[in-house]
């Protein structure tokens, strides 16, 4: 028994000594294995493992999971070209911050501990025995990208195509480094890189073909039997050293990981240099190596926008039908169908459009179902179905400016092709309303409203004019009888558009109850449209037609009544009771808008002889529409009223049919001739060089005048006014006339101490040139002469800025917070800097807070040296929440240090807001 004890106590014991060994063995073995200067198999293999799944894994993660965040939530314009692959803007990517810089800390981290040997001084640094490495540099460099410092991507990965020349990361980084130029817009260098990369490319494919297995059978020939010793080991030796030489001259093959990421970068330049046909050849490469689904569906749709651009609608159709049978977002999936349409419809399409319209989570998009269906009609010829189809698009789209601004633009597009000019304004005029400023020709449209708004308001004018007229000729019995009719038709027309309004209401309802269905996926009573109309229909048919109210159950409710103060003495109580609109709409107010009297209609006929040849000038000058145009001068000598516009318009009508119907010209040649024979037209048509003669008389009298000012400037006052009594009675169509009688009084002035006889001159000027700058001048003049000079107060420019605008400044962000907040200033400023770690970590700000005049606490953040970095932090301040609160709405200034001094000194907070708008 003692035996059998002691023995297991010695083989207890000696396991215990052979535990301990195990374990201290294992912390030698990675005590040794943490060397970075060692290169050995447990060295590497313990530095690869932890620089491969410590950081490099979590970084990829980080930036993997904010891009996925930013796609899952990106709201895309299909109306433009997708890009292949979305980047977050500037805006955008401030949420993304966080997760970037954590991943460029841990791969920064990595770097510094596990790079073999360790990267002290990396330009003495010749070799690296981490394989792990260079996949950390690529993802810091990644990293940069997604944040938009492209400077600092390029430089990453310069340092990365320099130090792993003979690696797969050297062609991955070219890759990014061209992504980068692309975005800073340095398309030739970006080209250079995606060469460089085609080259390898072409060059590993060409190795890849012409490698063949060869399987070499060892055979010694007699002389190598006679071979000494020493002769075979230097064989053996230059075999061996040639060998080294091949693989350090070798190059690394082109990675097939980077091949689709690289098509996209070549299709994206070629779309940004437009060169479509090289995009396409891209995308279709890059289609043969896409093993995601999403990705197919994605370039599917790039490409089939493309072809639709060029023209090529069969493959725009084909590369549509394909994004169908893919993984890709509902949207997507939706203006592929819809797209798809564009491109020629046949009966099939038209019934799969007519099922999404009756498909409730299509309710938003009914507008641009609409659209497809208006756009095949007119492909089919169909133009007035098409044209109810528009309607219905705009009156679906409420909540897609972006598509009824082009329904308006298709309306308006049509009117103006069928010469229905009023119509196409309008639509026009709506469309520019609507649209968002990033609309294609935006500008374009707006003008086209601006134009033809000049050519509607004539058009309708002279309707007007017109209709009014004519009825104020009819009898008062048919007059009231036209006003009642109308009443009822403009009250029709306001119930039908109340009606079209609740429509349109009930139908932005429908469309959110739907949204919300989607969202929530909630299958409860509330959350369930067909479940709630149902019931909704199974109370109808219970209890009838029923207010929202109380005491809804009760057929007899208890009317309720509410007495004043002054009803007291009242007998009988007095019911609440709806007080009725007064009806501003009836026939006596219709009718005193009719113009009744000579000089009433003599006013309508002004305002519509103006407005008819108004018209024919847009339609004649504007447009080119000769015929249109000749129907409104024709009106305007129709209505046989004395006025200008019937010269003018004879006269139009002479130029119209000068070149067409030389029997009509002559017509109204011979009118102008018989009722105008003294006006300029007259004087042309007789000499066709009137109008040069005329022009050379005017360039004589201006040279006469030019004379006569030199005379009045060397004191020839006598000479000055006989000259301009001679023009002022016996040149009254010389243009300087009225300069002349200026010229006269101003000579008089320097002759005579009794300014009172330059009135007279001065008057004549007023009552003979009103309007003119002449009149200005004498107006001025004769006030001078009654009331005298005005206080000659000298102005002073000695003011200057009391702050300094200088580049390449020092600059701080100052925030005043609001009351609240200053009561506890140190935790407004735990808040700032908990804001500044989170989202400009990489800037390393220092926070303070200071006194600003005699009780105001503020917040410093310092130090930004570029303006651009203190706008971009202005910026996110005033749209983040996290941390910062209610103080995120707080007043923030940018300022440089040397006017940050000056502001704390003079306190004058006002004009610096002044100063920073001029020069910030």
């Amino acid at each position: 028994m003692i035996f059998c004890l002691t023995t297991h106590y010695k083989r207890l014991i000696y396991m215990t000594f052979r535990l301990i060994n195990i374990f201290t063995g294992v912390i030698l073995l990675l005590m040794v294995a943490c060397s970075t200067e060692k290169n050995t198999l447990i060295n590497r293999t313990y530095h690869s493992t932890t620089a491969k799944y410590n950081g490099l894994f979590n970084a990829n993660e980080l930036l993997n999971q904010a891009m996925k965040s930013y796609q899952n939530n990106l709201k895309e314009d299909y109306y433009d070209i997708l890009p292949i692959t979305p980047l977050p803007n500037e805006e955008e990517v401030m949420g993304m911050y966080p997760a970037i810089d954590t991943a460029i800390s841990k791969c920064t981290k990595v770097i510094s501990n596990h790079s073999m040997p360790s990267v002290e001084n990396l330009s003495k640094k010749k070799e690296e025995n981490n394989r792990w490495i260079d996949e950390n540099w690529l993802a810091i460099g990644r990293a940069s990208y997604y944040r938009r410092d492209y400077d600092g991507a390029i430089k990453n990965f310069e340092f990365i195509r320099k130090f792993f020349a003979k690696d797969p990361a050297n062609y991955e980084a070219t890759l990014w480094i061209a992504k980068s130029q692309i975005e800073i817009k340095d398309y030739s260098g970006a080209q250079i890189n995606l060469d460089i990369l085609q080259l390898a490319l072409e060059e590993t494919e060409a190795n890849k073909k012409s490698f063949n297995w060869k399987f070499w059978e060892k055979e010694k020939s007699e002389e190598g039997k006679k071979m000494t010793k020493t002769a075979k080991k230097r064989a053996k030796k230059a075999k061996k050293k040639q060998k080294e030489q091949d693989k350090e001259d070798e190059k690394a093959e082109f990675p097939e990981s980077i091949r689709l990421e690289y098509e996209k970068t070549k299709a994206k330049l070629s779309l940004i240099k437009k060169e479509d046909e090289e995009a396409i050849k891209s995308l279709e490469e890059a289609l043969k190596v896409a093993k995601k689904s999403a990705d197919k569906g994605r370039i599917h749709f790039v490409l089939a926008q493309i072809n639709s651009r060029s023209g090529s609608r069969e493959k725009a159709k084909y590369h549509y039908t394909k994004v169908l049978k893919y993984n890709v977002p509902f949207e997507m999936n939706f203006n592929a169908r819809i797209n798809r349409a564009f491109m020629g419809g046949d009966d099939k399409i038209k019934k799969q459009l007519n099922k999404m319209l009756r498909d409730e989570k299509n309710a938003e998009f009914k507008d641009q179902i609409y659209y497809a269906l208006a756009d095949i009609s007119l492909q089919e010829g169909k133009k007035d179905n098409g044209i109810q189809l528009l309607h219905k698009s705009a009156f679906y789209s409420t909540n897609n400016p972006r598509q009824k601004g082009k329904t308006y633009e298709r309306l308006g597009d049509i009117s103006f092709v069928d010469k229905n000019y009023v119509k196409a304004q309008k639509y026009y005029d709506s469309c520019s309303k609507v649209i968002p400023e990033n609309y294609p020709n935006a500008e374009g449209i707006r003008n086209k409203a601006l134009k033809l708004q000049d050519l509607v308001t004539a058009v309708e004018t002279a309707l007007y004019e017109d209709s009014v007229q004519r009825i104020a000729q009819l009898s008062p019995k048919e007059q009231e009888k036209f006003a009642e009719n109308l009443i009822k038709k403009m009250k029709e027309e306001e119930a039908l558009n109340k009606r079209r309004e609740a429509e349109k209401l009930k139908e932005l309802q429908n469309q959110a109850l739907a949204n919300q269905d989607q969202i929530s996926g909630n299958k409860s009573y509330w959350n369930n449209t067909k479940t709630r109309a149902s019931g909704y229909e199974e109370f109808r048919k219970q209890w009838g037609p029923r207010e929202n109210e109380d005491n809804w159950r009760r057929t007899d409710k208890i009317v309720l009544v509410q007495f004043s103060p002054e009803d007291k003495n009242d007998s009988i109580p007095k019911a609440n009771t709806k007080v009725e609109e007064k009806d501003t709409l009836s026939v006596e107010s219709l009718l005193a808008n009719l113009p009744f009297g000579d000089s009433a209609i003599a006013a309508s006929n002004v305002r519509l002889l103006t407005a008819l040849y108004d018209a024919g000038i847009i339609y004649k000058d504007q447009l080119n529409e000769n015929k249109m145009a000749a129907d409104q001068f024709e009106k305007v000598l129709a209505r046989n009223v004395k006025s200008d516009f019937n010269l003018m318009s004879a006269y139009q009508l002479y130029l119209i049919y000068e070149k067409t119907d030389a029997s009509k010209s002559e017509v109204h040649k011979n009118y102008i001739l018989a009722n105008y024979p003294n006006s300029d037209y007259a004087n042309y048509l007789r000499d066709p060089d009137f109008f040069v003669k005329r022009k050379e008389r005017e360039k004589l009298n201006e040279q006469d005048y030019i004379t006569i000012l030199d005379r009045y400037n060397r004191g020839l006052y006598y000479p000055v006014i006989i000259r301009a009594d001679e023009v002022i009675d016996g040149e009254k169509e010389n243009v300087y006339r009225s300069k002349y009688m200026l010229l006269k009084a101003l000579a008089m002035g320097q002759l005579s101490e009794d300014k009172q006889g330059l009135i007279p001159v001065l008057e004549m000027v007023v009552a003979e040139y009103p309007g003119t700058p002449e009149e200005t001048k004498a107006k001025e003049m004769m006030g001078i002469i009654k009331n005298g000079y005005s206080a000659n107060i000298p102005a002073d420019f000695s003011k200057s800025n009391l702050y300094t605008y200088k580049e390449d400044d020092e600059y701080w962000i100052v925030v005043f917070p609001g009351e609240k907040e200053s009561k506890n200033i140190g935790l407004a400023k735990s808040n700032v800097n908990d804001f500044n770690k989170e989202f400009f970590g990489r800037n390393k700000l220092t926070t303070d807070s200071k006194i600003f005049g005699n009780d105001q606490s503020v917040i410093v953040v310092k130090t930004f040296t570029k303006e651009a970095d203190g706008t971009t932090y202005m910026n996110k301040f005033k749209k983040t929440k996290k941390y910062l609160g209610e103080m995120q709405n707080a007043k923030v200034i940018f300022i440089s240090k040397d006017n940050l001094k000056i502001l704390f000194e003079t306190k004058k907070l006002e004009e610096y807001e002044t100063f920073y708008l001029e020069f910030y």
